[in-house]
């Protein structure tokens, strides 16, 4: 299979993670440590639009051509709103906006969940892909009613296959995330 066809299978199984997020739930933990509540913003996240706020320049220096629309919802109204790019070779990555906060992925105990901040922002990175953990990472950054996630499908007869692709996607999104309004 081409390595084309290997980053469409990758995205296909992105779209899988996602009904599996979404499947299992969409509680949010407080922060006094109280059980989960039900409540999920009834949008995504506004004040910036992946698809249309990343400036060229940041592209063009991770090399990410090939814009698509990348907008997905699932069960609980659960929404993701952005788009998807290519860097040729490499890998491709959806850059969306989503109403699913830091607690909501941390909840889902996905495989190698790290959290860390970026930009001063509190950030999450995960494997939701278990067919293929290694091939697959999420990042999600918090944002005001969501977090802005970063979906890194890579394949593994690229180049890049013996990178930690939790590494690639971080690489993106701390590039992105210093572009972010301070209010969102």
């Amino acid at each position: 299979m081409s390595s084309w066809g290997r980053v469409i299978r990758g995205v296909g199984f992105a779209a899988g993670a996602v009904v599996l997020v979404a499947g299992c739930g969409s509680g949010s933990q407080s922060t006094s440590g109280a059980a989960p509540s039900s409540t999920i913003a009834a949008e995504v996240p506004s004040g910036f639009d992946p698809c249309n706020d990343i400036p060229q320049g940041v592209l063009d220096s991770l090399q990410l051509e090939s814009k698509i629309p990348a907008k997905a919802s699932a069960d609980g109204g659960v929404e993701w709103k952005g788009c998807r790019w290519v860097k040729s070779n490499y890998y491709a990555i959806s850059i969306r906006t989503t109403n699913l906060t830091i607690d909501m992925v941390r909840d889902k105990h996905f495989q190698d969940t790290q959290e860390y901040t970026l930009a001063g922002r509190r950030a999450i990175s995960t494997r939701q892909v278990p067919e293929h953990p290694n091939n697959n990472c999420s990042v999600d950054v918090d944002m005001k009613g969501g977090s802005l996630e970063f979906f890194l499908s890579n394949s593994p007869s690229d180049q890049s296959a013996d990178m930690n692709t939790c590494d690639m996607a971080r690489e993106v999104a701390e590039k992105v995330v210093q572009i972010l309004p301070a209010g969102v």
